[in-house]
């Protein structure tokens, strides 16, 4: 493995300029660092584009036995340099760079046990992760996000979906289009909602389903919603007075009962 040691570098230069979203938008790349995120990775669909290892690591585990039957390119980087291509405080041994997965303009296909989640112009990385690892660890393969909403191959992200980024399908498109689409395929939107005045255990749940949930201090602005694109408030119960609950806590609630229901 070459041993890269100048932050002049080229590579080093550009695996630098992805700690921001402009960096990352215009390379079309993005950060997986540790072992755990690297190994899902390249188990995954998604391209890596070259892997960076702290100088003086033995590689081993999993990871590096895929790493090693691939030809992705690999280089060892300084100690010192290092520590600044790393977006935490203790930094881990192993850097990927990823390339973006392929821009679609399409929707999925919709079978009788669709379910999938929208989320709309959510601004905390740590809770649109925890979403997508939820999402994930419940099967489901549609992810949607509204513009406006916080840059879903950002560290923070990619951190707290332990992986989720790289197995399912994260869609990006204004909420008015996805609700137009939802209409025209038979798909009920549920519109996590404190006002809600349908408690969620008690609505059926098993047919093409899409919950809606919305900006952590806003919620979703139900009268931006044209008629016609009916979006119905469902109401997890909060018989302990707070007025609403964290949004990622709220979705795992909502999926999990709809899969529940699904048997």
């Amino acid at each position: 493995m070459n041993l890269l040691t100048s932050r002049d570098n080229p590579l080093i230069k550009t695996t630098l300029s992805l700690q921001k979203r402009k960096g990352r938008e215009k390379k079309r790349l993005f950060l997986a660092e540790g072992p755990h995120l690297l190994e899902e990775a390249l188990k995954s669909s998604f391209t890596v584009r070259w892997v960076l290892i702290k100088e003086g690591i033995t590689p081993s585990g999993r990871w590096w036995d895929l790493l090693a039957k691939s030809k992705i390119p690999i280089y060892q980087v300084a100690s010192r340099l290092y520590t600044a291509l790393t977006e935490t405080q203790t930094p881990q041994d192993v850097l990927g760079v990823v390339a973006y997965p392929p821009e679609t303009a399409g929707f999925p296909l919709v079978d009788p046990d669709f379910c999938g989640i929208i989320l709309h112009e959510l601004q905390d990385p740590g809770n649109l992760g925890t979403i997508i690892r939820t999402v994930w660890a419940a099967g489901i393969k549609t992810l949607f996000t509204t513009p406006g909403t916080v840059d879903p191959y950002g560290g923070k992200v990619v951190r707290a979906s332990q992986g989720g980024i790289f197995n399912l399908q994260l869609l990006v498109r204004p909420l008015d289009t996805i609700l137009v689409w939802a209409k025209q395929q038979g798909i009920k939107v549920w519109g996590a909602d404190p006002r809600g005045t349908k408690l969620y255990y008690e609505e059926d749940l098993t047919g093409p389903t899409l919950f809606l949930l919305g900006n952590e201090a806003h919620g979703f602005d139900r009268t931006k919603l044209d008629r016609g694109r009916a979006v119905e408030g469902i109401r997890i119960p909060l018989p302990g007075g707070a007025e609403s609950l964290n949004v990622s806590i709220a979705a795992a609630i909502l999926i999990y009962e709809a899969l529940r229901q699904r048997g």
